[in-house]
């Protein structure tokens, strides 16, 4: 199976650099977001995807959908490949970030009731187990930043400690023999 694992276009939450676990919290694609997830389709056109699968924000659905005018494949969502679950709903990045570096075990800390790195990487890897299950030869994958880099991780064997050595920009892609 070939698998395209691709990050959302801009939002007007990336702009802020503010966290978004809920969906429901209006997080939409900026004008910048809307160009990019077009020529994130232009760039894709030419791959024959048979499946593409978002998480349930719509920042994913929407990026998806302007890649899909080249396709007109089904799309689903699974909520195992969300965003990380921080406990910082609409606060900066960077306070996240720093809570948990700061915390004794940052691979295993939950904070503000969101979920660890562990608890996120483990509900990825029962996303990619099923995902091996499926018959398409070719899905595009539209996601987020972490889960990106989880399942570059997941599938390349990459040590905790370097995974957010990945740079994955909004709408960057990567091409994997699954």
């Amino acid at each position: 199976m070939k698998l395209y694992v691709a990050r959302h276009a801009e939002t007007n939450y990336n702009l802020d650099e503010l966290c978004n676990d809920s969906p429901l919290v209006n997080v939409y694609l900026t004008e910048k977001g809307i160009e990019q997830g077009k020529i994130l389709g232009i760039n894709l056109k030419d791959v024959p995807i048979d499946l593409i699968i978002t998480s349930e924000f719509p920042r994913t659905k929407e990026t998806a959908r302007l890649v899909n005018e080249y396709h007109n494949v089904p799309t689903i969502e699974d909520k195992r490949i969300n965003d990380v679950l921080t406990g910082f709903e609409g606060r900066p990045v960077d306070e996240f970030r720093a809570a948990r570096n700061n915390a004794d075990n940052k691979w295993t800390v939950r904070l503000n009731g969101g979920e660890s790195f562990e608890d996120e990487k483990a509900r990825v890897k029962a996303f990619l187990d099923d995902l091996k299950k499926r018959p398409e030869a070719t899905i595009l994958i539209v996601t987020h930043q972490a889960i990106s880099r989880i399942i570059y991780a997941i599938i390349k064997n990459i040590p905790n400690e370097r995974v957010n050595e990945l740079a994955v920009d909004n709408t960057h892609f990567i091409e994997y023999d699954f």
